[in-house]
């Protein structure tokens, strides 16, 4: 009789398409109500065939590696649903490739390899293979460059001291019609020094300006720091400029941060139905890269 009983009750259990453990009241086929645990590997060979029992890999070995997925087939080795997740920690790349007559699939076009650079971490799931033999990339995450800061704004270069309309120069911040930003993300123009063009039979000398912008915020640290600088133009001017970096340093107000840059008006020299001394206010795109 008791042998009756525990049949009764297995045949139960296959019935009931719900699972719980941990729980008495499992809300999704298998439901558990606790922590999960699958299988983890480090591996540092050079080339490594991925197995069927294999989960969370994470590769840790001294030079470039291979990982190859399981061959797929049919059955109980048709591995539909299946997933593998991959962790780069080394200081080298894995290539992950499908085994020989598979394929890997970023997007609707299927690929025989994908790169996973150092930091980055890749998970592959099996496709339900109607098309044969498929491992879709589900999920990847490159790392962000950690030893690398970038700061971007947009300044303007105010017009020429002796344009057609001229702006004077000034010293010590007494014009603020030419500060950019907002809040404590401000550059202040503290000073400008216009120097006119020179065009003679034995030289051209183009008309260019001397600026020192101040920014407002905490002060850069601008060890290992290096700008980058190009001119623009959103007038109706054609004006064309170069900019070129003077220096960067925390001697501003209080210790501030201040950027001093040349630029020079390119586009011609001297008068040639307008004076190339600029009239209009023109952009300086800064980028701050600082490497540590």
């Amino acid at each position: 009789m008791k042998k009756i009983f525990s049949i009764f009750l297995l045949w139960g259990l296959f019935l009931n398409a719900q699972v719980g453990i941990n729980t008495l009241t499992p809300n999704s086929t298998l439901a558990i109500n606790g922590s999960l645990r699958a299988g983890y590997k480090e591996v540092t060979a050079t080339t490594y065939s991925i197995l069927a029992t294999d989960h969370y890999i994470t590769y840790n070995g001294t030079g470039n590696t291979t990982f190859t997925l399981p061959v797929i087939g049919t059955g109980t080795t048709s591995y539909t649903g299946r997933v593998y997740k991959i962790k780069n920690i080394s200081a080298s790349g894995i290539t992950l490739q499908a085994s020989s007559g598979n394929t890997l699939r970023i997007d609707n076009t299927p690929v025989a390899s994908f790169v996973i650079p150092t930091g980055a971490y890749a998970e592959v799931v099996n496709n339900s293979n109607t098309a044969g033999g498929t491992w879709d990339m589900s999920f990847t995450v490159l790392p962000k460059p950690s030893n690398v800061e970038i700061y971007g704004a947009q300044l303007s270069i105010p017009p020429h001291a002796s344009a057609s309309s001229p702006v004077a120069d000034w010293t010590n911040h007494t014009n603020t019609a030419y500060d950019t930003g907002t809040g404590t993300d401000t550059w202040w123009v503290v000073s400008k020094s216009s120097t006119t063009y020179a065009h003679t039979a034995n030289y051209a000398n183009a008309s260019r300006m001397m600026i020192v912008y101040e920014y407002q915020g905490a002060p850069f640290n601008v060890n290992n720091m290096y700008p980058i600088l190009t001119a623009g133009n959103n007038s109706s001017f054609p004006d064309v400029f170069t900019a070129s970096f003077v220096s960067l340093a925390n001697n501003g107000t209080g210790g501030k941060t201040r950027l001093t840059v040349s630029v020079a008006r390119i586009d011609f020299i001297g008068i040639n139905g307008n004076n190339s001394n600029w009239a209009g206010t023109f952009l300086l795109n800064l980028l701050l890269a600082r490497k540590y």
